[in-house]
Formats: C-alpha cells, sequence, structure tokens
C-alpha cells in the first residue's frame, strides 16, 4: 500500500514539473506549439474569410444576375403574349373580324371572315417565331375555334398553372405546348372576353420558352446545382425545374430578396405581372468551395505539423547535445577536475559558453593558487605580529624596571622620564582602556613635549580653551606626529612652540593652530606636503602627516581638514579643523 502511495506520489511530482515548463526545451516546445497554433489560426481564419467573401460575391451576383435574365425573358414573353390577346379581343384586328363572323347574315359572309380570321391569326404567329398556339375557346362546349394548330384532347382551363391573374387575364408559368403535335416547353396567357351579341370566349396564346435550355446551360458551365421556381402570390410553386427537389404545388415563404432556407440558398425577384420568380442553390453545392478549401487546410496543417515535429526534434537534437556536454563539464568540474579541454558543438554560442567556462576554470585556479599564497601570507603576518607585540610588550617591561630601578636609587629626572616614557607609548600603542578624546590627546601631547624639552633647548606656549568640546572622541594619535615634526624639523634650540586650541560653537568645529619659528619650507617642499598620495620625495613631515590625513578620512570622513601654510624663514603653521558634538544634557525630573 505504501510502495502505492508512493508511486502515485512520484508520477504526480513528475507530472507538476513537466506542466511547470522549468526546462529550456520544454518551453521551446511549448513556445513552437502555441506559435504554430497561433500562426495557423490566424491563416485558416484569414484564409476562410477571404474564401467565403468571394464565394458569397461570387455565387450571390451570379444568381442576382441569372436570375434577372430569366424575368426579363418571361417579362418579355408575356408581354408579346398580352399584346396577341389585345389583338384578339373585340377591339383588336382578329377581334374585330371575330365580330363581324358573329353578326354575319349568311354563311358565304362567315366563310369569308372565317379565311380572314385565319389568315390573321397565321400573321401573328408568324410575326412572332416563338408563337406556337393560339386560339379562341368556348369553356362552355369545351371546345376550340379558329386554332392555329391542332389541341391536346385533354387540355382544361382548370389544368393551367396560373402563376397570376388580373382583370380576367391570367398568365400561366412554363408547361408543356397545348398542341398535339410539340413537346416543347411554353409559357401562356388566357384571357376571357365578350362579344357584342353576347359570346363568351376565352383567348389562349403560348409561346416557347427556353428556361430548361437556359437552366441546364446555367448548370452545365457554374457545375452548380441551380433550381427555377415560379410561384403564385400566395407562395404555391406553379414551376420547378427540378420537380425531384422542389415539386410543383409546394409552399414557398420567402421573404426580402434574398436568404437561406430549407438548405437553400435563394434569391428572389418579383415580376412585372405579380407571379414570384426565385433561383435557388443547395448549401451543400453553395458551400462547395469552403469544404475544398477544408480539405485543403486539413492536408496543409498535416504537413506543418509534420514539419513542426521534425523541427522539433532537430532542435531537441541541437539544443540537448550541448546542454549534456556542459552537465558533463559541470559535474566533472564539481568532483575537483580542473583540466580544460575544447569542445566543438557546431553552434557558436554553445562553443563561447565552453570557451568562457574553461576561461572561468584557470580563474578559479589561479584564484586558488592565490588564496594559499595569502593563507601562507597571512600565517606568516601573524607570526610577525606576534612578534611584534611581544618586543613592544618586552619593551614596557624593561622601562617599568628602570622607573623603579631608579625611584630605589632615588633619581627623580629619570623615574620621571621613564614615566613619561611609559604614559606615551602604552597611549600610543593602544594599552590604555581609554577612548580617545580631545583632552587626552592634548596631554599625551604635552607628555611628548616635556619629553622633549629634557633633550632640546626650545619654549612651548600652550594655549587651550576650556570646555566640554575637550571631553569629545576624536581620532586617536593625530596631534603628536605634527609636534612631533615641528620639533624635528622645524625649530632650533632657542625656538617656540606655540599651540593654539579655540572652539567654535556656532558651527561645532575646533581649530587647533601649531606653530613654530623654525627656518620654515620651501615652496617645493610645501606642495609636497600637501599632496594626500605618497611620494618618494617626501621624507620625514610627509610621513606622519599621511598618518594623520589616513586617520582624520577614517575617523571624520571628509568633515575633517588639514592645512599647512609657511615658507623659507617664515616659521610653519599647521591647522587643524575638526568637527565635534556636545552631548545633549539629560531632563531632570521634577
Amino acid at each position: 500500500m505504501l510502495d502505492l502511495r508512493r508511486m502515485f506520489v512520484e508520477e504526480d511530482s513528475r507530472m507538476s514539473r513537466w506542466f511547470r515548463f522549468s526546462s529550456l526545451r520544454k518551453r521551446i516546445m511549448l513556445f513552437l506549439i502555441v506559435g504554430f497554433a497561433c500562426f495557423a489560426m490566424l491563416m485558416a481564419a484569414v484564409s476562410y474569410n477571404a474564401i467565403y467573401t468571394m464565394q458569397r460575391d461570387k455565387i450571390k451576383t451570379s444568381m442576382a444576375f441569372n436570375l434577372y435574365q430569366q424575368s426579363s425573358k418571361l417579362n418579355q414573353l408575356y408581354s408579346h403574349l398580352l399584346q396577341v390577346t389585345q389583338q384578339m379581343a373585340p377591339e383588336g384586328t382578329v377581334g374585330n373580324l371575330t365580330e363581324a363572323y358573329l353578326a354575319a347574315p349568311d354563311s358565304y359572309r362567315q366563310l369569308l371572315l372565317s379565311r380572314d380570321i385565319a389568315y390573321n391569326i397565321g400573321l401573328i404567329t408568324f410575326s412572332n417565331p416563338s408563337m406556337e398556339l393560339v386560339m379562341y375557346y368556348d369553356e362552355a362546349k369545351g371546345q376550340a375555334s379558329y386554332s392555329n394548330l391542332p389541341l391536346r384532347e385533354s387540355f382544361h382551363l382548370s389544368a393551367l398553372p396560373d402563376a397570376a391573374a388580373s382583370a380576367g387575364i391570367a398568365y400561366q408559368s412554363p408547361h408543356l405546348s397545348m398542341c398535339r403535335f410539340s413537346d416543347d416547353q411554353v409559357v401562356s396567357v388566357t384571357r376571357e372576353i365578350r362579344f357584342s351579341d353576347g359570346t363568351e370566349r376565352v383567348v389562349y396564346v403560348e409561346a416557347r420558352a427556353e428556361i430548361i435550355t437556359d437552366m441546364k446551360t446555367l448548370t452545365d458551365n457554374l457545375d452548380l446545382p441551380y433550381i427555377l421556381l415560379v410561384a403564385d402570390a400566395a407562395g404555391k410553386v406553379t414551376y420547378s425545374s427540378a420537380p425531384n427537389a422542389y415539386a410543383a404545388g409546394a409552399s414557398l415563404q420567402l421573404n426580402g430578396e434574398s436568404g437561406m432556407t430549407d438548405g437553400y440558398v435563394w434569391n428572389r425577384v418579383q415580376g412585372e405581372y405579380g407571379y414570384d420568380l426565385a433561383l435557388l442553390l443547395p448549401v451543400s453545392s453553395y458551400n462547395r468551395e469552403l469544404y475544398a478549401w477544408k480539405n485543403h487546410m486539413l492536408w496543409i496543417v498535416c504537413a506543418a505539423l509534420l514539419t513542426m515535429l521534425l523541427l522539433m526534434l532537430l532542435l531537441r537534437r541541437l539544443i540537448n547535445r550541448p546542454f549534456r556536454l556542459i552537465e558533463k563539464e559541470m559535474k566533472t568540474f564539481g568532483k575537483g577536475y580542473m583540466g580544460t579541454r575544447t569542445v566543438h558543438t557546431g553552434m557558436l554560442e554553445f562553443d563561447r559558453i565552453f570557451d568562457q567556462f574553461n576561461v572561468m576554470k584557470r580563474q578559479i585556479q589561479q584564484l586558488m593558487m592565490e588564496a594559499e599564497q595569502k593563507e601562507k601570507r597571512r600565517h606568516q603576518l601573524e607570526l610577525e605580529k606576534l612578534a611584534s607585540q611581544i618586543n613592544p610588550h618586552f619593551l614596557m617591561n624593561t622601562l617599568n624596571s628602570m622607573r623603579w630601578l631608579a625611584a630605589l636609587h632615588k633619581q627623580e629626572e629619570i623615574e620621571k622620564f621613564a614615566a613619561a616614557l611609559i604614559a606615551l607609548l602604552s597611549y600610543n600603542l593602544g594599552k590604555s582602556n581609554e577612548a580617545a578624546t580631545l583632552r587626552s590627546e592634548l596631554q599625551v601631547m604635552a607628555t611628548y613635549l616635556e619629553l622633549q624639552q629634557m633633550r632640546y633647548d626650545f619654549e612651548v606656549r600652550l594655549d587651550v580653551a576650556e570646555g566640554g568640546y575637550l571631553d569629545c572622541p576624536v581620532a586617536r594619535f593625530i596631534l603628536q606626529p605634527i609636534v612631533e615634526n615641528a620639533v624635528c624639523h622645524g625649530i632650533d634650540d632657542n625656538g617656540r612652540l606655540d599651540i593654539v586650541v579655540r572652539p567654535d560653537p556656532s558651527t561645532e568645529t575646533v581649530a587647533i593652530v601649531i606653530r613654530d619659528d623654525g627656518k620654515g619650507l620651501s615652496r617645493e617642499t610645501l606642495e609636497l606636503l600637501q599632496r594626500e598620495t605618497p611620494d618618494e620625495r617626501q621624507a620625514g613631515w610627509g610621513i606622519g602627516l599621511r598618518y594623520v590625513r589616513s586617520m582624520l578620512e577614517s575617523f571624520y570622513g571628509f568633515k575633517a581638514r588639514l592645512t599647512i601654510e609657511g615658507g623659507p624663514n617664515e616659521g610653519t603653521t599647521v591647522t587643524l579643523l575638526l568637527p565635534y558634538s556636545l552631548p545633549q544634557a539629560k531632563e531632570r525630573a521634577i
């Protein structure tokens, strides 16, 4: 049970590591897949929109144009047929002759008039080549009169497919010719008339229609199965060019000029005589180019996926091999192997990484050697430091022995000298535990001058203004080097050294002026002493002043200032300007 749970945990951890895409290889694969998907979707959307727009505009324009042509042809045919019915009406040429025939007093006159009627009907059909059957029809007797062609026996007015009707005139949709010897498709017009003697007749005229031929030509040329429908005002289909798809008698409810209904895309136009003409196209044929585009896109996507897969495998090989070499080098380096070797991966970037890795190895080797040398040097310095600490300790013990020996032999001057020297060395060597203040610095300086006055004959004038500023902390050992330079390099016997210490509470600074009346400094020496960088020509003065400057910079930063003034035979003046800060007074409780 525990092994099974551990297996699930490991599998979950492995899956989480995979979906975090923490490796470069996984991220590159992710970017490739996302980029390909985005590009494919964009290409598909653009091409689909372009093809759909082109197809829609092309087919709709073609349908509208073809429908307009058919409507124009039908309107023209109905117009010609209507003109013929007008001529056969009582007020027309043939109708007038028929009026005379009905009013003729004898059979001879009727014979002559019947010849004229037949002759004029012949002229009408001769002047209109598409005209076929023209006749008067007696609906009560079911007989035709003055017909130019023989009538079918099955002729009935009620069987004609009326598409529109108004004022006794009916317009029939395309149908089979009513001539017994004709199989043509025709359109016809019937008109009810009444002669002056009360005789009622129906004028029937028909003309050959080329709808079947036109639709076949249109379908063959465009390779699209168009369907032409003629419907009456109630939406009943009176003619269909494809009865198997849309039979006559079906209901067709179309609103507007174009649209999509029951799996068909359609365009509709209303004829001049009240009928509706519609051109339909199955949606499957309408979207045929889109289906072809989908198939092409499927092949393109498959080819692109295969290309992307090959590209990913190639990138994986190009990237994994250098990374594995780098990983191997790092593992070897982690085990302590510092040797360098040249690797050529065939990719400039990875070769540069290997070169930089080799440079890093050499630098690490160099740093390790330097660290080893520094460790040896540090050990040697610790020994030297220990020796340097032993020597002053030995010197301090020796001076203490001299002081007590002088005290035993009652040599007060030697005892005093040794005590002063011990105090001075203890302060300078940091043996004293007290913090350095301006007061302690002045005391050490005074002790040093007392020791020097025992050796040299010079006068010291010390003018120090008393105040709390004297107890403020200062850098250690900054006054003795200056007065030491003045004693050793400035004043002569019977010389004088003036030391003035004055605070300025307004700026919280204290000015320490050390002035001697010695031989002074030349301009060249003064320029050398004012330099902060070491110089081989600096001696005596320069070493102590560099030390003082270093201590001031370390303790005060750039807030303290040291200036040197003087000239040949004019003495030397050294001025120290130090900041100080008095401690805040504590408030008393009342």
